[in-house]
């Protein structure tokens, strides 16, 4: 998730900082600078903590010549997508462990919990259960449904966290939605192998297929679900990015011409409430889609 490394000697930006955004730039700044990733903090080649970029991503000059340690082939360096993702991550937890503290409080006392957190909670647990997990899966997909529910939260609340201007919206990094694909694909191979043992592989081909068909389509079948989980990952990232480069563009005509602000204020605020109900969809789709996937692995008749 890191970004271009910087050319050093000559004391340049990073490789996501846009020519003409530092110092001096004529011009509005590129709608594409607000969505890309930049780092906060690292560790550098001589192990000190330091925090080698500005606000605009430009490289500070006391930090000319900085090199990341590395660790393999990672660098040690803590970006804005990271950070994100790390907040989205605890809320997640935080919310998650309160509710379930109160639905144990209640259900030792015989009541039904109470309070709207633990109610709204509730009713979207219910919603991923019921609407999601079970009409795509049945009862055999049924108990893998704490899954499924973290893929939803954790993505909606990644991608509402994203709304917040300059946090950056992890799902609109690529790294990190081909992570949550990639996860898909593991669960689709690891749960399938586990619930139907090696008949999983053969039950990859439909059965009635000509046996000089048969290696084609079981070619074809290992291949499928890794082309589907790419596809599911490039849509969340897609569908995050696409919303704000489209403000920002707006925005930036207003700044070339403030007589565009007359319809370009407008225009953003109608695609903010749009943005609200892509954040929403992606994970409702995302969910849905690894629920189609997995349930389709766990059991042959899915």
């Amino acid at each position: 998730m890191a970004e271009e490394r910087p050319k050093a000697e000559a004391g340049e930006g990073a490789g996501h900082q846009p020519a003409g955004h530092g110092e001096g730039h004529a011009g509005p700044p590129p709608a594409e600078h607000h969505i890309q990733d930049k780092v906060l903090i690292s560790i550098d080649a001589e192990g000190r903590l330091v925090r080698p970029y500005d606000q605009h991503g430009n490289l500070k000059a006391e930090c000319a010549g900085y090199v990341p340690a590395m660790v393999g082939p990672f660098r040690l360096e803590f970006t804005k997508h990271m950070a994100g993702f790390t907040v989205a991550a605890l809320l997640v937890f935080a919310v998650s462990m309160l509710t379930a503290r109160r639905v144990l409080a209640a259900l030792r006392e015989h009541r039904a919990p109470r309070g709207p957190l633990a109610n709204a909670v509730e009713g979207m647990v219910v919603f991923v259960r019921d609407e999601m997990v079970i009409p795509m899966g049945g009862h055999h997909l049924g108990h893998y449904t704490p899954l499924f529910i973290t893929y939803f939260f954790l993505i909606l609340t990644c991608n509402f966290l994203g709304l917040i201007p300059d946090f950056g919206s992890s799902t609109g990094n690529f790294s990190v939605t081909a992570a949550l694909g990639g996860s898909v694909y593991l669960l689709v191979w690891v749960l399938g192998l586990k619930n139907q043992g090696l008949k999983y592989l053969v039950h990859l081909v439909p059965p009635g297929t000509p046996w000089w068909l048969w290696p084609g389509m079981f070619v074809l079948e290992l291949i499928g679900p890794a082309i589907k989980c790419f596809v599911l990952c490039v849509r969340l990232f897609a569908n995050m990015i696409a919303g704000h480069l489209i403000i920002g563009n707006i925005i930036n005509l207003g700044v070339v011409t403030p007589a565009m602000l007359i319809i370009g204020l407008p225009l953003c605020l109608g695609l903010s409430f749009l943005e609200v109900l892509v954040c929403v969809i992606q994970a409702y789709v995302f969910t849905l889609l690894a629920a189609i996937f997995i349930g389709g692995a766990v059991h042959p008749e899915h």
